[in-house]
């Protein structure tokens, strides 16, 4: 299958979103003798562009504190959020990801604040939006809007009824790539999500 789709994916209250393989960002942070807390690591040196531009991670700020759709597209085909009834408000490439231990995960800031063996067991174990990949270099887009979703709501009365809803979206398009794709994204970019009520 080459679209994935998570539902109800949180940023536990922080402005940000972080995609990656993070036994790749452990071994990393193993190799470069960088401290446990890669939170303050990465905002205060130069070491947090450079994992960023070595595709260790990709970054994502502004992120609005909803309920998520999320999609990880590795189709051809066009990219879900711009369909027909779909609403793309952000669309952004340029970013470069390295797989290493066949699998990412879309995981949120806290768990860079102590990232040790431990942490990086919670984020496996916690319900995060993760798909398999095969080993490699990756390009990604990054696209962020409204979709249409089908939600299911229980009544008073115990009946399910369904109704069509936008629902604030992510999906990243990945496209594998034979040697690492050049870097050319700006990860100061917000991709703030604005809802119509």
């Amino acid at each position: 299958m080459a679209l994935y789709k998570f539902d109800e994916v949180l940023n536990d209250l922080m402005d940000y979103f972080i995609l990656g393989d993070p036994d790749y960002l452990l071994q990393y942070k193993i190799e470069n003798n960088l401290p446990d807390d890669l939170l303050t690591e990465f905002t205060t040196e130069e070491t947090g562009d450079q994992v960023v531009e070595e595709g260790v991670m990709v970054p994502m700020i502004g992120i609005e504190n909803y309920p998520y759709t999320v999609y990880f597209n590795l189709s051809d085909e066009t990219s879900e959020l711009l369909k027909q009834g779909n609403e793309v408000q952000h669309q952004r490439d340029g970013y470069c990801l390295k797989v290493v231990n066949g699998r990412i995960y879309l995981y949120t800031i806290p768990y860079l604040r102590d990232f040790t063996e431990t942490k990086l067991g919670l984020l496996k174990k916690y319900k995060h939006a993760t798909i398999e990949l095969p080993n490699g270099w990756y390009s990604v887009a990054i696209l962020a809007g409204l979709t249409k979703q089908l939600l299911k709501v229980e009544t008073a009365s115990g009946e399910i009824e369904e109704f069509e809803s936008m629902e604030p979206t992510f999906e990243f398009v990945l496209k594998p790539t034979v040697e690492k794709p050049d870097f050319m994204a700006d990860f100061t970019y917000p991709f703030k999500v604005e809802i119509r009520e």
